[in-house]
């Protein structure tokens, strides 16, 4: 099953799809903390006595609809007590006239089953674009889509700069893949290879640096050998340094040139030939931040600037494209109108300057925050 939202100037029209069965209906207000249910008598909230009304097909909203964000959610009829995972959300659709909605007014929150945006659309309009025109010279409107596409992107060159990582993902690694035949994008969103195994560096340090970090859990530590079946499940003895990204282990292996019994335990369950060729790390763990509640202001700021860098790059052109300056005289009577823009700098380019020189210097300051400064040797 799926559900979708489209507002018209006077209703919200909810798009069910499915095998037919019916479907309870459920609403937020982005200013409320409660869901209410469709019953015979509207939205109201849930208790014993409340009856919901099941809904088959498509459904009109149009029962006390006033200007703000609405959130629908459905479960199957045949399901009395939902969890959430029984759920199938839409993402926030605005009705009306709202207030300009964001985390700079302070009035955002995540829509439930969603990760979210790190700014959104209106905070980018009013607050870091503010006293700018989204209106072209032949009347097109820059709309909040285009809007989202550049913060989408704002979060991705912010992810490759910091080399971090800010919306949530599900890693797995190959091994997993493999055995359990995950899907990606159902079971999984990265996917990654073993971690190497080497004795001297695990003796020495104890841990595994993840390729993504910060990290929010690990679901899956195993020592395994391609070789063979047996492998060791080294989660009981795992400690995490989430923000570095840092798997620590409490139970080191064993040192083999320590006793005769410490070699015979450390390599008999791979053999001498495979201690080092042959191990590896399969982890399976979730990185970034839950949900765009938990990103730091600093960070949420740097990438609702580096956003308003390229929409301000367009913006200005759709503004004023190719115009530089003009004068026009008549009877002894000139005028003369000259603006920022030329072949080599664009219209708002003093606020880009700005900008671009407060992200990069945020990027330099803040490039090892998450992780360890890292030195190689030839």
């Amino acid at each position: 099953m799926a559900i979708s939202a489209e507002s018209t100037n006077t209703r919200i029209l909810v798009s069910l799809s499915g095998d037919g069965s019916p479907f309870i209906l459920e609403r937020l207000f982005y200013k409320s903390e409660t869901w209410l249910v469709w019953t015979e008598s509207g939205f109201v909230i849930p208790e014993e006595s409340t009856e919901p009304l099941a809904v088959t097909g498509d459904f009109v909203d149009s029962f006390d609809l006033t200007n703000g964000l609405y959130q629908y959610r459905i479960h199957s009829a045949a399901i009395e007590n939902p969890e959430f995972k029984d759920y199938e959300f839409t993402c926030w659709t605005k009705f009306g006239v709202p207030d300009a909605v964001g985390y700079s007014f302070n009035n955002y929150k995540v829509p439930e089953g969603e990760w979210g945006t790190i700014v959104t659309p209106d905070d980018c309009r009013y607050t870091f674009l503010w006293g700018t025109d989204f209106k072209a010279t032949n009347g097109s409107m820059f709309t909040d889509e285009q809007i989202q596409w550049f913060i989408d992107a704002a979060t991705r060159e912010m992810e490759r700069q910091l080399n971090i990582t800010i919306k949530k993902r599900r890693i797995k690694c190959q091994d997993s893949v493999e055995r359990h035949h995950l899907i990606k994008g159902t079971d999984y969103d990265d996917e990654e290879t073993p971690y190497d195994f080497a004795y001297r560096k695990i003796q020495r340090y104890g841990m595994i640096p993840t390729k993504q970090r910060p990290i929010l859990n690990v679901t899956r530590c195993t020592l395994i050998n391609k070789g063979i079946s047996d492998d060791v499940d080294l989660m009981p003895s795992t400690v995490l340094d989430k923000k570095n990204g840092i798997i620590k282990f409490l139970k080191r292996p064993f040192k083999p040139s320590d006793t005769w019994l410490g070699i015979s335990e450390a390599i008999s369950r791979y053999g001498a030939e495979t201690w080092n060729n042959h191990l590896f790390y399969s982890v399976d763990y979730d990185a970034g931040f839950e949900t765009s509640d938990d990103i730091p202001i600093d960070l949420r700021q740097m990438v609702g600037k580096m956003a308003a860098i390229s929409l301000l790059n367009i913006i200005g052109d759709g503004l004023m494209s190719g115009f530089s300056s003009s004068s026009l005289s008549m009877d002894g009577v000139s005028e003369s109108f000259s603006s920022t823009q030329s072949a080599t700098s664009a219209y708002f380019g003093a606020r880009i300057a700005v900008y671009q020189k407060e992200v990069q210097e945020y990027i330099n300051a803040n490039k090892y925050k998450f992780g360890f400064f890292r030195v190689g040797a030839l």
